[in-house]
Formats: structure tokens, sequence, C-alpha cells
């Protein structure tokens, strides 16, 4: 779909998530930027994620700290991750950029009510592909199985966060902090949190 580890999305999630001493990895599934393979409408990048998750995380199951693991996507990929992290335990924590709710995926493996881990969303109020009430139906449904959400809409923002990336930047920096259990400070940009 035209994906890659170049969009600006993509570094703006690495960027924020290095830059608060996480260990980060931007990758290309299988097909999109110079990687081999085809599109497989999300089966098979789900190896794909699974080959990154290995490179930051070494066998986590050979780790008996406990550690903070976040995954995060962008679009197609927040589905494929959060897929990914439906059933990876290593995965302490969920971040979702834009997520296509308006496609026909499945997202039915978001409403388990045994997996408490937080996920993060963060949608512009004006993506086409993650429609607001989409979004506010989600978190609702996440709220009611007591599924730790915390949603953030970015005003005017839209699937690629054209001339509000300043915004998503501050917001995905906010997550990190929370995750990493730091101080942020006050927010400089308007954001609006479910």
């Amino acid at each position: 779909m035209g994906g890659t580890l170049e969009s600006k999305v993509v570094h703006t999630l690495y960027l924020a998530f290095r830059d608060q001493g996480f260990h980060a990895l931007r990758f290309n599934f299988r097909g999109a930027g110079d990687s081999g393979g085809t599109y497989d409408e999300g089966r098979s990048e789900r190896l794909d994620v699974a080959a990154a998750w290995r490179e930051v995380n070494g066998d986590p199951r050979a780790d008996t700290v406990d550690a903070v693991r976040v995954l995060g996507g962008y679009s197609f990929g927040s589905f494929v991750g959060l897929g990914f992290a439906a059933s990876e335990l290593t995965c302490t924590h969920r971040v979702a950029i834009g997520p296509p709710l308006s496609f026909d995926y499945d997202y039915s493996f978001l409403l388990n009510p045994q997996d408490r881990r937080p996920l993060y969303l963060v949608v512009g109020d004006a993506d086409p592909f993650c429609p607001v009430s989409l979004v506010e139906q989600l978190v609702a449904d996440l709220r009611a199985m007591s599924i730790p959400v915390d949603a953030t809409l970015i005003p005017g923002g839209n699937h690629m966060f054209d001339r509000q990336g300043y915004v998503l930047r501050q917001e995905l920096a906010r997550i990190a902090a929370d995750i990493s259990g730091q101080d942020w400070g006050p927010a400089r940009y308007q954001a609006t949190h479910l």
C-alpha cells in the first residue's frame, strides 16, 4: 500500500522512543521499500514483526527481568503489530497511530478482557481511514472491558498528519515518557484526549 520505514510518521514514532532511551527499530514489511517478498494482506507480515521483535529483544523468554517492551505501528503497520502483540506476551505496551479502522480488518483480538496491557491510540480527527466515530466506539468497547486505553485526537490531522507533525511528535513524546515513568511537562500544542 506504499508504506515505508521512511514515512515521516514512522520516523517520528522511532525518534520519540529512541530519544526517551528505548532501543528502537523501524523496518519495511515484505515488498515495501527495498525489501524482498510480496505483500500478503497482513498474514506473513506478522512474521516480519516477529523477526524485528527478536532483533530488538533477543530471545525475551530467556529474560527473567520484567522489562518494558513496546510495540508501535502506523496505519497498516499498527494493525499487523497489534495482531502480533495479541499473542506476544513479552510486549508490555502497544501504540497504534492511525489504525485503519474503516478498512475490512478484524480488530476483535483487541477485545480480550484478560489482556490488560496498555494501548495508546493516536489519530488525526480528519483521518478518513480512522474516523473519530470508530475510534470513540473502540475506546468505549475497550474501557467497558477495563482494558487501559489512552486515546489522542490531533485536531486537523489527516492520515499522514500533514502540517500537524509537531503535535504528533509532542503526543508520541508524552506517550514514551508515560511508558518509561518519566515526567513529561506541559503540552505546547492542543490535542484532545478521549
